[in-house]
């Protein structure tokens, strides 16, 4: 059969892929890569059955296809990390996406399967969740993006099937877990396997006492090839595995299972950014489709837990690089350059390629430091810095064809914010984060002072994204807050929190960086 899969870049749709390339099917992969990756299905790109179009599934398709017997819609952000990103992005990706797909099918006389989620039953007042049950939801709640475009998709689903008699297949996939889940994507699993194989807290939110039921990812692969193939009605299905197991167990058990000396730490929802409006309870009720397929997990938590565990490690020694672009960085000891190296000594997810002035012939002009790779760069000068954007550009590209650098991270407006302006614009389409460390910040200073000057707007206007560091009252904060793109943070030397804050724009950025024009 000819099958389409959106999505199929990501953790389900490529896992989903493996299945139907080894069943000898003709699959077309369509993906514009938000939250997916092309590692993930890059061992079927010699293959002549596999095909690739990268594509936003929420406009018009560009390929147009006379033929197709199944479309997996699977196209969505999944976490809360990636659909909270883009709210907005996330409402037309299952409403309009869906609809375009519903055409599809309507003109090829394709069957389409449609990946629902338990997230439509949102806080349930049901325990567990039958596919009978309405939900209960907050259709303004930090969630609704997601839950509420699901929602709206099983019903152009069902209307579809009664206008044009359209074969439709509707699943709701409770939570799953297995090898290829991306790093920092604000899953627990992920969440806490990172922690742990890095030595950081695993941080529980609230009290750990919330429950989530896991289904590993090869049994959740059989149930939706099964159920796209079974002759049924277009009447939803869960899909998941009923092993309830309460938040805080799951830590201890993924603590004992790496061996890590990490410490659990609870943290109160309102400090935990996002997280309004998690569910309390969370357990799919598989009655339906044991009986109408006989479908049920086979692989037990902590065995597919153990088989992802070796994925994170084996993953983990090739980890995503940020290069870091710094007029100066220790032993020239100043409030930027003690912050950035307190940031990436808390920050084990990643490697970072620091690229600063030499400016003393008794430096090394390349030093490795664990996690931290350093080039000096000049004769060892007080002269060296004004060639830095300059010379800097030319090694962050050189640099990148190694590594593919996620993010470009500037330290100040200064000479090396000119050259990661350089790298991220013109060479590499790189996501550009910049660090303004100030002794000082006003709301005068920020509307007519320095940072307002015309260097400074052309790298602010530039930047993806923008911190700023500094002493400065609550007011003054909450002001900068409001700004586009702007984190403020206080200086006082928390540097736990400052790296926190950080992380967070790494990651945010690391989605933005398949969407860099």
């Amino acid at each position: 059969m000819k099958i389409l899969v959106t999505g199929g870049a990501g953790f389900i749709g490529s896992h989903l892929i493996d299945k139907l390339i080894s069943q000898g099917h003709e699959v077309v992969c369509l993906d514009n890569f938000f939250s997916g990756r092309k590692e993930n299905i890059q061992q079927h790109f010699t293959n002549s059955k596999f095909s690739l179009i990268k594509q936003d599934i929420s406009l018009p398709l560009k390929v147009k296809f006379n033929k197709l017997d199944r479309i997996y819609n699977l196209a969505c952000p999944g976490s809360p990390v990636q659909y909270q990103f883009d709210p907005i992005k996330t409402l037309n990706t299952s409403v309009l996406g869906i609809q375009n797909m519903l055409e599809l099918a309507h003109k090829t006389g394709a069957r389409i399967l449609q990946a629902s989620t338990s997230e439509i039953y949102g806080d349930p007042l049901e325990h567990p969740q039958k596919e009978s049950y309405w939900g209960n939801v907050d259709p303004l709640g930090e969630r609704a993006c997601y839950d509420e475009g699901k929602r709206t998709a099983e019903t152009l689903c069902k209307d579809y099937h009664k206008m044009y008699g359209i074969e439709v297949r509707l699943v709701r996939i409770f939570n799953t877990y297995g090898p290829r889940m991306m790093f920092n994507d604000g899953r627990v699993v992920s969440n806490f396997l990172l922690q742990a194989l890095l030595g950081e807290d695993i941080t529980v939110h609230g009290d750990g006492s919330q429950t989530r039921s896991f289904c590993y990812i090869d049994d959740l692969i059989k149930a939706l090839t099964g159920w796209m193939e079974k002759e049924t009605d277009f009447k939803p299905i869960n899909i998941g595995n009923p092993d309830e197991r309460s938040i805080v167990d799951l830590a201890k058990m993924i603590k004992e299972k790496t061996s890590s000396k990490s410490q659990i730490v609870f943290m109160p929802y309102e400090k935990v950014s996002g997280r309004t409006g998690d569910v309390r309870q969370r357990q799919a009720d598989i009655s339906k489709i044991k009986k109408e397929l006989g479908w049920q997990p086979k692989i037990n938590f902590e065995s597919g837990l153990e088989k992802t565990i070796v994925d994170f490690k084996k993953r983990l020694n090739n980890k995503p690089h940020i290069i870091i672009f710094s007029p100066s960085y220790l032993p020239f000891k100043g409030q930027a350059e003690e912050a950035v190296s307190e940031i990436i000594k808390r920050s084990q997810g990643w490697e970072f390629d620091l690229i600063t002035s030499r400016m003393s012939k008794d430096l090394p002009k390349e030093e490795h430091q664990g996690n931290l790779h350093i080039y000096r760069l000049g004769r060892g000068t007080d002269r060296d810095k004004y060639w830095l954007p300059f010379k800097a550009f030319w090694l962050a590209r050189r640099l990148h064809k190694k590594y593919k650098h996620q993010v470009a991270w500037a330290i100040m407006v200064s000479y090396g914010a000119l050259a990661a302006l350089l790298f991220s614009k013109s060479a590499a389409k790189v996501p550009f984060l910049l660090s303004v460390y100030e002794a000082d910040v006003t709301e005068k200073m920020v509307k007519h002072g320095v940072l307002t000057s015309p260097v400074y707007r052309l790298i602010f206007k530039q930047a993806h994204r923008w911190q700023v560091i500094g002493k400065m009252s609550e007011k003054h904060r909450l002001w900068l807050e409001k700004e586009r793109n702007v984190q403020a943070i206080k200086f006082d030397k928390n540097w736990d929190l400052m790296a926190k804050k950080t992380k967070e724009l790494f990651q945010e950025l690391e989605i933005l960086s398949t969407r860099v024009n």
